[in-house]
């Protein structure tokens, strides 16, 4: 017999059934839902309560809950000095985690100390310190990181860890060691040691409460496989982050490759005859979170377009007045906008050639630059998008959206490009990404009303103005530059929690801009492109129509499957307002819901 005689009734072995039927009923829950935070914060507290209740030894216990505790939360004190994004929501599902991560410590310890079987009791003794060890480490690999670094560890540093051969690590860490590398060695030990002293001290359970216990303890079970990866504990968030990346870009890779293969034995590409023979370059930028309803341009009260509304003095230089978005995310909208994929022919994202892909078999160089993540679970199929490019610059190394640069060093970062080649480059901003005071200089901090949120909101489309006025400009630099074309991924609700979640959909995150800029050169060269950009700029589009628009300006042909009356550069384009559709072809314009304040 390996467990002590109990007698009392196995029937409360049916609660963990019930909870795990709970955990999995809610497993595809938002995170934000009120009911799952209200699962998992219970489930927290209910734990711990617990783990006091069956344990013999109160007084051990306590010192080790708190020694725990104090590890688990210490991480969130490092990111308050980091000055990032951490809410109280957040770190009460970091307490949630902490929480049940502790009563998974103790209960694992207090079933080993249960056997009576002397071998397999040490045995399982030490399975309790490992499964202490693994818990510990998640905080720790944080913490230590800070003391070596002074900056939180990221998700674009264990990819390019695992993405290194054994070599390549040894040379890095050669490199790369110093004094508080060693020291942050040592504060890793120093940690295990002093959970492992308290852990030490923790005893049992009462004899007379092994069913409870079991029952608790299987409980403790389903939780830690069905609700604490999902509990947004900031070190295993970072690590489950990172496993779905490198998982999620294999994949990707693979239909990448399928794609690239097809696109190879296509003959039919070519471009223009009016493409001049010179060199031609062509700018893509891509804003982000803008909705034209905030914009002075589109008729708003704030002056927070000058460079725009000066350029549309230029008859070269078109504004779209009734662009929307196909989706108020970022990685939807864009697996649209930058590929084949739209709304009207319901070609699948993985079957679709992206625009790098096209410009590449079409001859021409190409450029991604982006101040956004490029490793981040949302942003996974832009990064397989933009890892097509010849040439990638990332200005953003971190794991969160939050960035070390503001937008114009994008345009430090513009390529010293070859004025006799056929040059595409697609430029990715941050724009009015939430926290908008952080995304922009504090010269640019301009508006004050009675609203703050809307005033930085503004700024940022003041600062995304002068922005696109310095791409222009050092694209115009280049003989051969002959377009620029600007929109946003989706628009904003500053109102709204998180800016544009679908579920509180409403009409200002899907109303985006759209300008086109023509060089001279280009427009003699392109007349009836241009004509037809003037003849369409009133009427209704959806974003994910700006691969075809781009094919078309830069000149390029050959591609099955295009629709001359979905292309805006077209006199034959011909969606109108009860035709455009939005939220990936599921919504017509009209059922749009607006905002009610």
């Amino acid at each position: 017999m390996i467990f002590s005689s109990d007698k009392r009734n196995l029937l409360s072995l049916a609660v963990p059934v019930i909870l795990t039927l709970i955990l999995y009923g809610v497993y595809d829950f938002s995170l934000r839902s009120y009911i799952t935070f209200f699962i998992y914060l219970t489930l927290g507290i209910v734990s711990i309560f617990m783990a006091f209740r069956l344990s013999v030894f109160k007084k051990p216990l306590i010192r080790f809950a708190i020694v725990f505790l104090f590890t688990y939360l210490s991480v969130y004190v490092f990111s308050l000095l980091l000055g990032l994004n951490t809410s109280l929501f957040d770190f009460c599902k970091g307490v949630a985690f902490s929480l049940v991560a502790f009563s998974a410590c103790t209960m694992v310890k207090a079933l080993a100390l249960a056997i009576e079987t002397v071998f397999l009791r040490k045995i399982c003794l030490v399975i309790s310190y490992v499964v202490l060890f693994a818990f510990v480490l998640l905080p720790s690999v944080l913490i230590c990181y800070f003391v070596a670094t002074g900056s939180l560890i990221s998700s674009d540093i264990i990819i390019a860890l695992a993405q290194t051969n054994a070599t390549e690590g040894t040379e890095f860490i050669q490199s790369n060691f110093n004094i508080m590398w060693f020291l942050a060695f040592v504060a890793l030990v120093v940690i295990y040691a002093i959970n492992a002293f308290f852990f030490r001290k923790v005893e049992g359970v009462d004899s007379k409460n092994l069913s409870v216990f079991l029952s608790f303890f299987l409980c403790l079970a389903s939780s830690v496989w069905l609700a604490l990866p999902r509990m947004d504990y900031l070190p295993f968030s970072i690590i489950k982050v990172t496993s779905k990346q490198l998982d999620n870009f294999e994949i990707y890779k693979q239909q990448k490759s399928q794609r690239l293969a097809k696109l190879n034995k296509l003959n039919t590409l070519k471009l223009s005859d009016s493409t001049d023979p010179s060199g031609n370059l062509f700018v893509l930028v891509v804003g982000e979170s803008e909705t034209r309803d905030r914009m002075q341009a589109y008729g708003f009260d704030r002056e927070n377009t000058p460079y725009l509304c000066e350029q549309l003095k230029n008859p070269n230089h078109i504004l779209f007045t009734n662009a929307y978005s196909s989706w108020p995310q970022t990685v939807q909208a864009l697996s649209y906008s930058l590929t084949e994929a739209n709304q009207y022919q319901k070609k699948q994202t993985v079957d679709a050639y992206s625009i790098i892909e096209l410009a590449r078999a079409s001859g021409f160089d190409t450029y991604w630059i982006s101040n956004q993540r490029k490793y981040g679970v949302y942003e996974t199929p832009v990064t397989v998008i933009s890892s097509t490019a010849n040439h990638e610059i990332w200005v953003n190394g971190s794991s969160k959206m939050e960035g070390v640069f503001f937008d114009e060093e994008i345009v430090k970062r513009f390529p010293n490009i070859d004025d006799n080649k056929n040059v595409f480059v697609v430029i990715h901003l941050m724009g009015s990404h939430q926290k908008y005071d952080k995304r922009l200089p504090s010269e640019f901090i301009k508006f004050e009303g009675q609203d703050e949120t809307l005033d930085y909101y503004d700024d940022t489309v003041l600062y995304t103005d002068y922005i696109l006025e310095k791409i222009y400009s050092k694209a115009s630099e280049k003989s051969n530059f002959k377009a620029m074309i600007y929109f946003s991924d989706h628009g904003e609700d500053p109102h709204v929690v998180g800016g544009h979640d679908p579920v509180n959909l409403n009409g200002q995150m899907l109303r985006i801009p759209l300008a086109v800029y023509l060089s001279d050169r280009y427009v003699q060269d392109n007349p009836k492109i241009h004509d037809a950009l003037v003849q369409n700029k009133d009427k209704y589009f959806s974003n994910d129509l700006i691969f075809d628009l781009t094919v078309r300006i830069m000149g390029i042909s050959g591609l099955p499957g295009m629709d001359d009356s979905l292309n805006l550069a077209d006199k034959a384009y011909a969606l109108d307002k009860n035709s455009v559709l939005t939220m990936y072809g599921k919504m017509h314009l009209d059922e749009i819901p607006e905002t009610k304040h």
